[in-house]
């Protein structure tokens, strides 16, 4: 018999608990004690992370839910935005839109549209410039 404590394997567990097992169970549990660690070492050491979304918890802890405030919040911000990008002028509305919002590079909305790069550009700066001053008034 081998006495092992189960808060070495259930780190959960608050209660410094020792039990005594049989010596197959003792090797099982120490086996699988290493495979774990040397599982955690292999993804510290190859920078990874675990990003699943059903069985994991990370989707929570790195978004979480929202609250029925800032739910509104968003809606009425997102409102205000489309409202001050319909009083810009066409093109620029257009192109922030395309790059802001649809995430499109500035090189792809210039091939689209058969311009300069520079054109596009200069045109999504005046475009904020003219947001900002829009949502000033705004708030």
């Amino acid at each position: 018999m081998t006495t092992i404590k189960l808060n070495r394997y259930y780190p959960h567990m608050t209660e410094n608990i020792t039990l005594e097992v049989s010596d197959e169970i003792a090797v099982v549990l120490s086996a699988g004690g290493r495979q774990c660690d040397s599982y955690k070492r292999r993804k510290r050491e190859h920078n990874e992370c675990s990003l699943d979304a059903d069985p994991g918890f990370e989707p929570d802890v790195m978004f979480p839910p929202l609250t029925p405030e800032e739910i509104i919040l968003d809606e009425e911000n997102r409102s205000v935005l489309y409202a001050a990008l319909d009083q810009l002028p066409p093109i620029q509305a257009r192109r922030v839109y395309a790059h802001y919002i649809l995430g499109k590079k500035k090189s792809e909305i210039a091939r689209a549209e058969n311009v300069e790069g520079s054109a596009v550009c200069d045109s999504i700066r005046r475009g904020l410039k003219n947001l900002s001053e829009l949502l000033k008034n705004f708030h």
